[in-house]
């Protein structure tokens, strides 16, 4: 019995966790891959954030934070670095 009980639970326990968002941003200014690694620095460096990834080829960057995650936390992350992010899209991580 316990071992049906134990099983139950494993399977329904994922159910429960809250999605997490991929959040796109449009960063225009990048022109450098010293530009790509210091903006990665700074959004992963902030509190909160599970993976993020600066693209030069595209002048985006992508970042997987928790679901009702603040935005405006990469927004200010990407400023401090003295560049002007803009969030293109937020949607369900993959």
């Amino acid at each position: 019995m316990k071992k049906f009980m134990c099983l139950g639970l494993l399977f329904l326990t994922p159910l429960s966790w809250a999605a997490n968002k991929m959040v796109t941003i449009d960063i225009s200014q990048m022109n450098c891959p010293l530009c790509v690694i210091s903006i990665n620095q700074a959004l992963r460096s902030t509190e909160g954030v599970i993976k993020a990834k600066a693209s030069l080829k595209t002048h985006q960057a992508q970042a997987i934070v928790p679901e009702g995650f603040d935005n405006q936390q990469l927004l200010a992350a990407i400023a401090k670095t003295g560049f002007t992010g803009q969030i293109n899209t937020v949607s369900d991580a993959p």
